[in-house]
C-alpha cells in the first residue's frame, strides 16, 4: 500500500509517495503563472487544479489540469507518459446529484470507471472488477492511501494514483 501526506489545496510543495520506507515518487500542484495562484487563493484552491506526478527517478509520469470553464461540470485533461508514448485521458464528471463522485475514461482499449461514495474508499473498476483503491484522511495530517488491487496493472499504478488525486483531492 502506498501512502503520502498531502497539503492544503493551494500548496505547491511536493508530497512524497512511499511504499513503506521506499520512495515511489512525488505529486505536486503546479501553477503556470503567479497570477493563477493569486486567483486560486480567492476561491480556496478550486479553480486551477494542475498536478504533476514524478516517479522515483524524478521523471514526469503524469500531468493533469482542470478544464477551462469552472461553471460547467468538472473535467480534467490528463497526459500520461508511458515508455516513449504520451497518452491523453479526459475525465468528465458523470454524476447527477448526490454525494458520489463518478467518471469514466478509456485507456489501453478498456473503459474504466472511477467511483467514490461518501464514507467509502474510491475505486477504479474495469468491467466491474476493482483495479485500484484510494482513500484519504479527513484530519491533520492529511494522508492518502493507494492500493493496486489488480497486479496486472502494476506498470500503470502511478497513472491510477494520479487520477485519484487529480479527481478527488479538491472534491
Amino acid at each position: 500500500m502506498y501512502e503520502y501526506r498531502f497539503f492544503n489545496t493551494l500548496s505547491t510543495k511536493p508530497a512524497t509517495i512511499y511504499n513503506r520506507d521506499t520512495k515511489i515518487g512525488t505529486i505536486s500542484k503546479t501553477y503556470s503563472h503567479p497570477i493563477q495562484k493569486l486567483f486560486d487563493l480567492i476561491v480556496k484552491g478550486h479553480l486551477f487544479v494542475n498536478y504533476e506526478l514524478k516517479d522515483s527517478t524524478d521523471q514526469t509520469v503524469l500531468t493533469s489540469r482542470r478544464g477551462p470553464n469552472p461553471f460547467k461540470r468538472k473535467q480534467y485533461h490528463v497526459a500520461y507518459y508511458r515508455r516513449d508514448r504520451e497518452i491523453y485521458l479526459h475525465l468528465v464528471d458523470e454524476k447527477s446529484f448526490g454525494m458520489t463522485e463518478e467518471t469514466s475514461f478509456t485507456y489501453d482499449g478498456h473503459t474504466f470507471e472511477l467511483k467514490k461514495s461518501m464514507g467509502e474508499k474510491a475505486r477504479i473498476l474495469n468491467e466491474g472488477n476493482v483495479v485500484a483503491e484510494w482513500d484519504s484522511s479527513l484530519k491533520v495530517p492529511f494522508k492518502a492511501y493507494f492500493e493496486l488491487v489488480d497486479k496486472n496493472y502494476k506498470e500503470d499504478e502511478l497513472l491510477f494514483l494520479g487520477l485519484f488525486h487529480t479527481y478527488l483531492h479538491v472534491a
